[in-house]
């Protein structure tokens, strides 16, 4: 994932006005993992983000019928952390900086690549969570 710091710079504005950055489950059976994730009605805005960094977009459920249709843009796992460590610089909302920075410098501690948890991982992977949301 490249980005020059123009891009890094917009995206993470794109980010601070529109999106979030998230602790979710993908699966029920699995721990929860970093999403960040762009809501937008404009489709072109995301399909920019996903011809950069990747992810995924799907169209919103509309219930009524006077509403625009509505796009979300998703980054999950780490890619999310990648993106993040990319466009972190150029974050100016306070919030969505200590997000950021409490997943990039906790997550991948406390998260084996082979899925394998130790029981000080777990503990760890649990003080994470409950930390995380905690956050306003």
């Amino acid at each position: 994932m490249k980005l020059s710091d123009i891009e890094a710079a917009y995206a993470a504005g794109i980010v601070d006005g529109e999106g979030s950055i998230c602790f979710s489950r993908n699966r029920t059976s699995r721990w929860p993992s970093p999403i960040v994730s762009v809501a937008s009605t404009d489709r072109e805005l995301l399909e920019w983000l996903r011809s950069r960094v990747g992810g995924s977009i799907v169209q919103k459920r509309t219930y009524q019928p006077q509403h625009a249709v509505s796009y979300d843009w998703k980054l999950t796992d780490r890619r999310a952390l990648e993106f993040l460590n990319i466009v972190r610089p150029f974050l100016v909302i306070k919030r969505k900086i200590t997000r950021c920075d409490l997943l990039l410098t906790e997550y991948l501690a406390c998260t084996p690549r082979n899925g394998r948890y130790t029981s000080e991982m777990v503990a760890r992977k649990r003080d994470l969570i409950e930390r995380f949301s905690s956050l306003p």
